[in-house]
């Protein structure tokens, strides 16, 4: 998923901010995540020999915003595949271990973390969620040559920080694409109207892309209206979209804000289908209660998704932690930790650079999200989007695109 943020404050703020920051860690960055997140954790060491275990880093958002819903899967999920790893015999003989930091769901509190990881001498680095948090890392990582596989930031622009940055889950150009061909041929909508957060990256992208793939795809926009993130009264915007009677409406936001607008969209006689991107997912169903159902988002992996993989991830992470899974956070931080140790198995070393190398030569690799093939920009090739409808106050699985 995809949130660019800039922070807006003056630079002294800002220098006085990061000094603040650096005194208060380790306490508030790295993080000992054993007792919460089960086994494969451990606290970072500076001191390597060779028969220490082979370490990565996960860093994901344990406190803050960002950890808001899905709040220690993606530690869970990446934790759950180092235990498959070591249950396998390890990696080049050793065992692995999964050294967790918070990013504290900011750009500032995902570069320290980055910058930590390197420092503990970990081999490689998973991370996420957002695409502001994940740049950060990147960020780090490509200045340390150090493997970087983000799980779930989808701008295209994380992955073109350098050679060194990879991610397993598709982009958002790729699902904006895939959403109009879907509105075009799977709905058979001639029309669109455009509802675009003009405060965000992700949606002002996704909405950029879709335009221009049904246009081409000879559909038309009879209709594009801005909101802010802070807004709380849509009825303006959509009686401009209602007057314009489209086919389809494309939202490209986060899902309080998105459950918001439907759900006065509905109040308002506006019965069209909703299409979302990746930042939709259940908790829509709290904002935009009984108004969501009809609607249609894209996501990563969804339990009735046909990839038998993602089914066995879900069943063991049900066992490990007594919960059903219904978000992909997991399934992807799995996969990130899956493709790295596929990589360091054929490299035969724990050089960064031979890791990379053998990264970039990653095809077919069977994932839980799906089979994965990094292109020229380090991107999983051609991986099958899955469209989720609401019914019934819950989501199910609709059909997918690729």
């Amino acid at each position: 998923m995809s949130r660019m943020r800039r922070s807006k404050q003056p630079a002294a703020r800002g220098r006085a901010a990061r000094a603040a920051l650096d005194r208060r860690l380790p306490w508030l960055v790295v993080l000992c995540l054993v007792t919460a997140l089960g086994p494969g954790l451990d606290c970072p060491r500076l001191a390597e020999s060779a028969q220490d275990p082979v370490r990565i880093a996960a860093i994901y958002a344990e406190s803050g915003e960002a950890s808001v819903g899905t709040a220690k899967q993606d530690f869970r999920g990446a934790a759950l595949a180092v235990e498959a790893i070591n249950a396998s015999g390890g990696l080049l003989g050793r065992r692995v271990e999964l050294v967790a930091f918070d990013n504290l769901s900011t750009p500032l509190g995902a570069r320290h973390a980055a910058l930590q990881a390197v420092e503990a001498g970990v081999s490689a680095v998973v991370g996420g969620p957002w695409s502001g948090m994940a740049t950060a890392m990147a960020e780090v990582c490509q200045q340390a040559r150090t493997p970087f596989v983000t799980s779930i930031a989808t701008h295209p622009g994380v992955t073109r920080t350098g050679e060194w940055i990879f991610r397993v889950c598709y982009t958002d150009d790729q699902q904006g694409e895939l959403l109009a061909r879907f509105a075009r041929f799977g709905l058979s909508a001639a029309t669109a109207a455009v509802l675009v957060n003009v405060g965000s990256s992700y949606s002002q992208g996704l909405a950029e892309t879709f335009s221009q793939a049904f246009t081409a795809a000879g559909g038309r926009i009879v209709c594009e209206q801005s909101f802010k993130s802070n807004d709380t009264d849509y009825s303006g915007e959509l009686a401009t979209v209602a007057a314009a009677t489209p086919d389809v409406v494309f939202l490209p936001s986060y899902a309080m804000e998105s459950g918001h607008i439907v759900r006065q969209a509905a109040s308002m006689g506006i019965t069209v289908p909703f299409l979302g991107g990746d930042g939709w997912g259940p908790t829509m169903i709290e904002t935009g209660r009984g108004a969501v159902n009809g609607h249609f988002y894209t996501t990563h992996w969804h339990p009735d998704a046909p990839v038998a993989a993602g089914k066995d991830i879900a069943q063991a992470y049900l066992k490990a932690h007594g919960l059903a899974l219904v978000q992909p956070d997991a399934i992807l931080a799995y996969d990130a930790v899956m493709v790295l140790a596929d990589a360091i198995r054929r490299a035969g070393s724990l050089d960064r650079n031979a890791i990379r190398g053998a990264l970039e030569k990653t095809r077919d690799f069977p994932g839980g999200t799906g089979t994965i093939t990094f292109d020229a920009d380090r991107n999983p090739m051609g991986k099958e989007v899955s469209i989720l409808r609401f019914e019934n106050g819950r989501t199910i699985f609709f059909t997918s695109f690729r």
